[in-house]
This record gives structure tokens, C-alpha cells and sequence, in this order.
């Protein structure tokens, strides 16, 4: 993974964090952060996409 890739997925997870209302340092950021890096890891690569997935309904935290 590039380091300019690993700053996308940086931006999705703190947007994804503002949005859900998390705390960086909370069990629940973690779920979200490992759910981003194995979406990423599957192939998920749009940004929009990656955010819709850790925000929608029973998503990673429910």
C-alpha cells in the first residue's frame, strides 16, 4: 500500500468517524478502521464507496 493510498483511507476514516460520532481511540473506531482496511484489502477502492459501506445501517458498529 502507498503512502498516498494510506492517506485516502486516513481521510475515509476520520470522516467516517466524524460522521458515526466515534472517538478516535474507542473499541468501535477500531471495528470501523479493521472493516476499512478489509474492504480495501477486497478490492473496494472509491472512497465514496468505502464511506458508504462503514456508514450505512448494521454496518461494522451495530
Amino acid at each position: 500500500m502507498s503512502s498516498e493510498e494510506l492517506s485516502d483511507l486516513q481521510v475515509v476514516l476520520e470522516d467516517v468517524l466524524w460522521e458515526l460520532r466515534l472517538p478516535r481511540e474507542s473499541e468501535e473506531a477500531e471495528v470501523v478502521a479493521a472493516r476499512l482496511i478489509l474492504l480495501y484489502q477486497s478490492g473496494v477502492r472509491d472512497a465514496a464507496l468505502l464511506h458508504a459501506a462503514l456508514t450505512r445501517p448494521n454496518g461494522p458498529t451495530e
